[in-house]
C-alpha cells in the first residue's frame, strides 16, 4: 500500500499593524533582528515609552470610569533625577500620577523595559501627566470600549501555492472605540467632539470614532511617518468592520503625545517643517507666533493651551476608498516581508535579503544592531549620535 506524502501544515502568519508593519516600514533590517530572531532588543526605548504613556493613560481611565468621574487637574509630583528608578514612590496622594504610574513602570521592568535614561523618565512623566489633564476631561467621557483588540484575516498579493509559505495573513491591533452616542451627548464645549465634527460636518447616523496614542511628535507632513499614520487609522477602521455588532467607522484620531509638552528638539523641528511648509498646523494666535519666534534653546516655551491640542489631535475621515488604499498598502508590506523571509530561507543571509533603509537618526541611535550596520554609517545617523539619544525635558 502507497501512503501519500503528509502535506506540510498550513501556515497563516499573524502580524502585528504597529508591532510588525509599522516597524518594518520603518527599517527592515531591525525589524528582523528584533522580531524575526526573537531577539528582544537590550535598550527597548521606543517600546518602553509608548507603552509607559499608554499604560498610565488606561490606569487613570478605569479608575475614572470605575469613580464615575475624577477632579481635573489631578496632580503630579515632578520626578526628579536622584529619584530611584526601580522603587515605588513614598508619601505621595493616591490620586498623584507619580503614585498611578508606578504600577506600569514595575509591569514594564518585570519584562525588562526600562527607560534609557533617567532624563527619558521625566520626560516620559511629564508628557503623560499633560496628556492625562489635557485630554482625559474631554476624551474619557467618550470613550465606549477601551482596548478592544481586533482582528482580520488578507489575502497576500501575489503569494503563489507551493512557493510561498502562506496565501493569508492575520492582522491584528489594539484600538479605543469612541461612538455616536458619547459623542452626541457630550458638552458642546468637549474639545475631542468639536475636533471630529470639524473635521467630518456630514456625519449622520451610527458611527464609530478610533483613537491611537502616538508617543511622537505630529510628523511633517512630507514624511512616510505621516503617510503610515494615516494608512494605520484607515486599516484600523477595516479591522472593526470585521468585528461583530460594529458600526460604521467614520473617523480615526491620533493624539500625539509629544505635542503637549514638546522637547526643544521637537521645538526646533517645527520651526523647521514650519518653515519649509511641511506641517498643517502652525500657530493662529499672535502670542504664540511670537512666543516660538523668540524661544531659544534651554528656555521652556509656553504656547496656548489651544495651540497645544490642535498640534496633538489629528483627525481622519475615513471612508470606503480611504479603507481600500491603506490595506493594500499594508497588503504589500505583507508581501515584501514574506518575499524577505524566503529569500532568507533560500540564501541563508539576513545582510543580503534585509534592507538597512533606516532614514530616521533616532532609530538608528536606539537600535543595539547599528554598530555592524552598513545603513548607519553610509546615511549619516552616526554622526551626532549623543544628540539623537538626547532627551530634552
Amino acid at each position: 500500500m502507497r501512503l501519500a506524502r503528509k502535506r506540510p501544515d498550513r501556515i497563516v502568519p499573524e502580524y502585528s499593524l504597529t508591532g510588525d508593519l509599522l516597524s518594518f516600514r520603518r527599517c527592515a533590517r531591525q525589524y528582523r533582528y528584533q522580531n524575526g530572531s526573537a531577539l528582544p532588543p537590550s535598550r527597548p526605548v521606543q517600546l518602553w515609552y509608548g507603552e509607559f504613556i499608554h499604560g498610565l493613560l488606561e490606569n487613570v481611565y478605569r479608575l475614572w470610569e470605575s469613580r464615575g468621574n475624577l477632579p481635573f487637574p489631578i496632580p503630579y509630583t515632578p520626578l526628579t533625577l536622584d529619584d530611584p528608578i526601580e522603587e515605588p514612590p513614598h508619601d505621595l496622594p493616591e490620586l498623584d500620577l507619580r503614585r498611578l504610574g508606578w504600577p506600569v513602570e514595575e509591569s514594564l521592568l518585570n519584562q525588562n523595559k526600562r527607560a534609557r535614561s533617567r532624563k527619558a523618565r521625566l520626560a516620559a512623566y511629564r508628557r503623560a501627566a499633560a496628556a492625562v489633564n489635557t485630554l482625559g476631561p474631554h476624551l474619557f467621557p467618550l470613550i465606549a470600549e477601551a482596548e478592544e483588540r481586533v482582528i482580520g484575516t488578507r489575502d497576500i498579493p501575489g503569494a503563489v501555492p507551493h512557493e510561498h509559505r502562506a496565501e493569508k495573513y492575520a492582522l491584528t491591533g489594539v484600538i479605543d472605540v469612541l461612538t455616536e452616542i458619547e459623542l452626541g451627548s457630550a458638552e458642546s464645549g468637549n474639545q475631542i467632539r468639536q475636533a471630529v465634527q470639524a473635521a467630518c460636518p456630514d456625519l449622520t447616523g451610527e458611527f464609530e470614532v478610533i483613537v491611537d496614542y502616538k508617543g511622537t511628535r505630529r510628523p511633517d507632513t512630507s514624511t512616510a511617518e505621516w503617510t503610515d499614520g494615516e494608512w494605520q487609522v484607515q486599516t484600523y477602521a477595516w479591522l472593526r468592520h470585521e468585528q461583530r455588532r460594529s458600526r460604521r467607522v467614520a473617523a480615526g484620531i491620533l493624539i500625539y503625545i509629544n505635542e503637549l509638552a514638546p522637547s526643544e528638539g521637537d521645538l526646533l523641528a517645527l520651526r523647521a517643517a514650519l518653515g519649509a511648509g511641511r506641517t498643517d498646523v502652525a500657530p493662529f494666535l499672535d502670542s504664540d507666533r511670537r512666543m516660538l519666534e523668540n524661544w531659544r534653546p534651554g528656555a521652556r516655551a509656553q504656547f496656548s493651551p489651544e495651540f497645544l491640542f490642535r498640534r496633538a489631535v489629528r483627525v481622519i475621515p475615513v471612508d470606503d476608498q480611504s479603507i481600500f488604499t491603506a490595506t493594500g498598502a499594508f497588503d504589500n508590506t505583507v508581501a515584501h516581508i514574506e518575499t524577505c523571509v524566503r529569500q532568507e530561507d533560500e540564501a541563508v543571509s539576513i545582510l543580503q535579503t534585509w534592507v538597512d533603509d533606516c532614514d530616521d537618526a533616532k532609530t538608528c541611535a536606539a537600535c543595539d544592531f547599528r554598530y555592524f550596520c552598513e545603513g548607519y554609517q553610509r546615511t549619516g545617523n552616526a554622526i551626532g549620535e549623543e544628540d539623537n539619544l538626547q532627551d530634552d525635558i
